[in-house]
């Protein structure tokens, strides 16, 4: 799975990339070390997907940094970047990797992409 973020990953300023399935269980993640969210103090990724209703995608700006979110065909893609990132490669980056992502099909060996 590393592979297919590696464009994404790659972007200077970005700080890592989470792929949750629609229930809200981590199925990638991959953080720079210096962004990295203990996991007692993380939120409920559920509740905050429940909580977004239907999107498709969704780009939030913070002080500190950014956060873009995109549902995909087997769940839900987080980016977490600096402001400073070009949103524009970011999404042309998510163009490319979305189809890999939906090649994958849920219950067909998903353990082999997947770190569990």
């Amino acid at each position: 799975m590393d592979k297919i973020f590696h464009d994404i990953l790659s972007m200077d300023g970005v700080h890592g990339v989470i792929l949750l399935s629609e229930e809200g269980k981590v199925l990638f993640e991959s953080l720079d070390k210096k962004h990295f969210i203990p996991q007692k103090s993380r939120l409920s990724w559920k509740m905050i997907i429940d909580s977004l209703e239907e999107f498709k995608e969704m780009d939030l700006v913070f002080a500190q940094g950014r956060i873009y979110m995109l549902k995909t065909g087997i769940g839900f893609l987080i980016i977490s970047m600096s402001r400073n990132v070009s949103i524009a490669m970011v999404k042309l980056n998510c163009d490319i990797v979305v189809p890999e992502l939906k090649k994958v099909q849920p219950g067909r060996g998903l353990k082999r992409f997947f770190r569990f």
